[in-house]
């Protein structure tokens, strides 16, 4: 009842805003993607082997993805506004291998409400001139990291991905406080979020180390509680730059019993002169349990292997150069990740990641890039722990190989900036292993999964590839 409550209350201050469009505080915009991949996968050599699912070799050669969102923005007063975010997606799916691919469920164009709420100033509703501003919004929406660290195209050092909430109903309140230092602005905020369930918003699940049969089920009748807290400084001026920052703190995130998560990230911009500025990012994170991260995904309905997984440790640093003097303009990044796994039957598991990207353009409309991401430096070996039962495991041991060779992902490209940043553009790309979760101008998931060359299947190595042509409309 309450859900229906937020989500009808919303949609009638949407609706009040479509028949006072002359009012400047109203807004429509939208954007549409699409991409279609041709495959250079062989039935022989590339084939995956039956029951692994949608996106896989077995479904289709080629991949079509199509995603088209709408977006609504209406500010009737000074201290309050809507947003509502419509979207559909069309996409192959994907299967879920721990460490290498997210799961994407398979989507044909079904309309979802994605995201509606509603935000309201206190302070300036009650007309109050204070120094500090309270916000309180509630409605369906995700909330997560700025990711102030992200500096390179692949995002190889953004090891906050999955601290966050869920895409569901939840309140926040948030404190803003705006002040100057050196003749410059800048902000602090800070922001609680929970879920509108409150210590029901997620299942508990078993998660007894020692336990076989019960462990990542859930409990019949126990729930916990889903919150979130953030300080984040924006903007603030130091020395020939600026430096923005945030930490972060999740309890149960990505709407699974994940436990405790925190983390923060620093971006600091030196400026050279107005042509040239070096990015600096710094990531830390830390999940306790039940989060795969380097997949990016927690848990799915089909494979609850995620589960099993404990302490991860992750950091990430990158630098870039950022070069604009017309016609041309340079973007090059390096990025840098290390994440030490723990696991439940499995023995611990360190892997350190890199990626360099570059793009030129051209006069603002031509441009060409390309980058290659390393999923692993060197090989790191993923096994069984000695003493523990093969049944755990459905009846063997594990035992897989991180290599540089299979882990390894290159993109190239070449595009046309149209009309309101909308673009056309050409690609090429391989990844491989950990890589297939990170891309340039390609997606990961609209592209079909293929069987590494060289493998059997049964030791779950996999690739993306194919040339791909996008095409991005803004409006």
């Amino acid at each position: 009842m309450m859900k229906r409550i937020v989500v009808i209350g919303l949609l009638l201050i949407v609706a009040a805003a479509v028949f006072t469009q002359e009012d400047n505080g109203f807004t429509v915009t939208g954007d549409l993607t699409t991409i279609y991949t041709i495959g250079n996968a062989s039935e022989e050599e590339q084939a995956i082997g039956s029951g692994k699912g949608n996106g896989a070799y077995e479904e289709q050669r080629n991949g079509f993805y199509t995603n088209a969102n709408i977006y609504v923005w209406y500010k009737p007063a000074e201290f309050l506004e809507g947003y509502v975010k419509l979207a559909s997606t069309h996409r192959p799916g994907s299967l879920y291998v721990p460490l290498q691919l997210e799961y994407y469920g398979q989507s044909d164009f079904s309309p979802t409400l994605d995201t509606v709420y509603g935000k309201a100033g206190v302070f300036k509703a009650l007309g109050l001139d204070l120094p500090v501003e309270l916000n309180l919004k509630a409605g369906k929406y995700k909330t997560e990291a700025s990711y102030f660290g992200k500096v390179s195209r692949y995002e190889t050092e953004s090891v906050l991905y999955m601290l966050k909430t869920a895409t569901t109903y939840n309140y926040e309140i948030e404190a803003l406080y705006r002040s100057t230092f050196n003749d410059a602005p800048f902000r602090i905020t800070g922001a609680f979020t929970t879920n509108y369930r409150f210590d029901e918003a997620t299942a508990r699940l078993y998660d007894l180390d020692g336990s076989v049969s019960d462990h990542g089920s859930p409990v019949v009748s126990e729930y916990a509680p889903q919150i979130y807290g953030s300080l984040k400084l924006h903007e603030f001026a130091a020395g020939s730059g600026n430096l923005q920052g945030e930490v972060l703190y999740a309890l149960n995130g990505a709407d699974i019993y994940s436990g405790n998560s925190t983390g923060a990230d620093f971006r600091y911009t030196l400026t050279l002169n107005n042509a040239l500025s070096i990015p600096i990012g710094l990531a830390i994170g830390y999940y306790e349990k039940n989060i795969d991260v380097l997949s990016g995904t927690a848990s799915t309905s089909s494979d609850r292997r995620t589960t099993d997984f404990r302490d991860t440790l992750a950091l990430g640093l990158a630098t870039g150069v950022r070069y604009n003097a017309d016609p041309i303009a340079i973007d090059g990044n390096l990025g840098f990740s290390f994440h030490s796994i723990e696991h439940i039957y499995r023995e611990p598991l360190t892997i350190l990641s890199a990626s360099l990207d570059v793009q030129c353009t051209f006069s603002n409309r031509y441009f060409l890039g390309g980058g290659v991401i390393l999923g692993s430096l060197g090989e790191a070996e993923w096994k069984t722990k000695d003493g523990v039962s093969e049944k755990t495991n459905g009846g063997k041991a594990f035992e897989h190989t991180f290599s540089p060779a299979e882990n390894i992902g290159y993109e190239v490209y070449a595009g046309l900036k149209l009309f309101k940043n909308s673009r056309f553009v050409i690609g090429f790309n391989q990844n491989k292993g950990i890589a297939m979760n990170r891309s340039l101008e390609s997606k990961e998931e609209g592209q079909i999964k293929y069987k590494q060359k060289g493998t059997d299947g049964t030791d779950e190595k996999y690739e993306v590839s194919g040339l791909y042509f996008k095409f991005v409309l803004y409006w």
